[in-house]
């Protein structure tokens, strides 16, 4: 899928350290997808880093084709976002 970074979710990516292919990965095999009622997507992907699960919350909206990503939280609180 086809993804641009807003200048918010570039800032969240490069502060958490979270690599960019981690980004395509998650869009293109999400864990989980909720869609809310405004058109926004909430993607939701489960990943091991350094031997500890965690997961990386997405969320964007789609313009065109492209997914436009909003915002990115990374969490080790899998149960309370899962």
């Amino acid at each position: 899928m086809k993804y641009i970074l807003i200048k918010h979710a570039r800032e969240r990516l490069e502060e958490r350290k979270i690599q960019e292919s981690l980004i395509q990965e998650a869009l293109e095999k999400p864990t989980k997808t909720i869609y809310d009622n405004k058109g926004r997507i909430l993607v939701k992907k489960l990943y091991t880093r350094q031997g500890k699960q965690r997961l990386l919350l997405i969320a964007g909206e789609i313009a065109k084709d492209t997914f436009v990503v909003i915002t990115i939280i990374d969490t080790t609180k899998i149960k309370k976002y899962l």
